[in-house]
């Protein structure tokens, strides 16, 4: 279930242990994985949206001094059926307010969609493909301007919109000069912006370079980050390939919050 839906890079991360009769058996990684099967199985004759919510440990086989816990107990909720903007929206000031609801203050929503990075790495030849998102993941300027500056179309937006991190007034900018495969994500980003409170808005940093997750989200995608914590307290976004490999298509997003990471600060 963990590998179907994460691809094959979940499977080194799976906490992975032989059962008396010799079959391996894993350790929950996550629940959005487990929430997609049961909704393609056993809520396989709804007609309307879902909204699905839940609690629990789960486990990732970590490298031991890489920072990040083995165990962690998450929360989350998944919205699937819907593939607007308006599940997105809901989604996002869900995520606030939990944060807000745990009696955070100093919290950052790092937002981005993958529209607008996708035609520039599709135009990419392996493997340079692969160093490329290596180098934006660095965000190593120089080995991208280097590797690209020969080309043309798409491809050279990534010697700059990786870059772009900040509010509202950075997307209508780069929006004004970005290749026309790029505008539809940065536009969607524009749109849910808008439909934000002030309050809202004043949590949520606009992040273009960020290419971990690619091959899952579809959409948006974010993180969480918490004044204090050492590590991302979340994650979320669109995934609305994830059902159909279970066998049955349908478009979801949705949040998942470390609750361990939370409690460190607020306690």
């Amino acid at each position: 279930t963990f590998v179907r839906a994460g691809g094959p890079g979940v499977a080194e991360r799976l906490v992975r242990f032989p059962d008396r009769d010799g079959r391996i058996l894993a350790l929950r990684y996550d629940f959005t994985a487990s929430l997609a099967r049961v909704a393609a199985t056993t809520f396989s004759g709804a007609t309307r949206t879902l909204r699905l919510c839940y609690s629990g440990k789960v486990f990732r086989q970590e490298p031991e001094r890489g920072g990040r816990p083995r165990e962690m107990l998450q929360v989350g909720a998944e919205l699937l059926g819907q593939s607007d903007l308006a599940a997105d929206i809901e989604i996002v000031r869900l995520t606030l307010t939990l944060l807000a609801a745990a009696g955070l203050k100093d919290f950052q929503v790092n937002l981005g969609h993958v529209g607008v990075l996708a035609a520039g790495l599709a135009a990419l030849d392996e493997p340079l493909r692969a160093d490329v998102r290596r180098w934006i993941d660095r965000k190593d300027r120089g080995s991208l301007r280097g590797a690209l500056a020969s080309l043309s179309g798409d491809a050279c937006a990534l010697m700059t919109l990786p870059f772009v991190i900040g509010r509202r007034d950075a997307l209508e900018e780069v929006a004004r000069t970005a290749p026309q495969a790029s505008r539809a994500g940065l536009e969607h980003l524009l749109e849910l912006d808008a439909a934000l409170t002030p309050a809202e808005r004043a949590h949520i940093v606009y992040d273009l370079g960020e290419v971990r997750g690619l091959e899952y989200y579809t959409g948006i995608h974010f993180e969480l980050y918490i004044a204090g914590a050492g590590r991302a307290a979340g994650a979320g976004g669109r995934y609305d390939d994830l059902m159909g490999r279970f066998g049955r298509p349908m478009p979801a997003v949705g949040v998942a919050l470390d609750l361990d990471t939370i409690v460190e600060v607020v306690v």
